[in-house]
């Protein structure tokens, strides 16, 4: 399974169970947000739109499929597959 640490610019579908560690921007008007992300391993920026941005709170679990790491501005970002939706985890759910 691939870590965050592992995570290189142009990787594809990547599915992976991260939790959201840090919300540092929310634009309401813009209806988006700046999320950061983490497993066990670092932790990586995410842009999270529309109810997902609304629904984010730190300690909260995604689980992103077929996602892919692009280069922004000179850091890395995990950016979920348009084709699947980003999916909250339930507490008691396995990895």
């Amino acid at each position: 399974m691939v870590k965050v640490a592992d995570f290189k610019d142009g990787m594809k579908d990547i599915d992976i169970v991260v939790e959201i560690d840090y919300v540092p921007q929310r634009f309401t008007g813009q209806n988006w947000g700046i999320v950061f992300v983490k497993d066990d391993s670092k932790d990586i920026k995410m842009i999270l739109k529309g109810e997902n941005m609304k629904k984010a709170k730190e300690g909260m679990k995604l689980r992103i499929k077929k996602g892919f790491v692009s280069m922004t501005r000179g850091e890395l970002q995990l950016n979920p597959s348009k084709d699947h939706p980003i999916e909250f985890v339930e507490e008691n759910e396995k990895k």
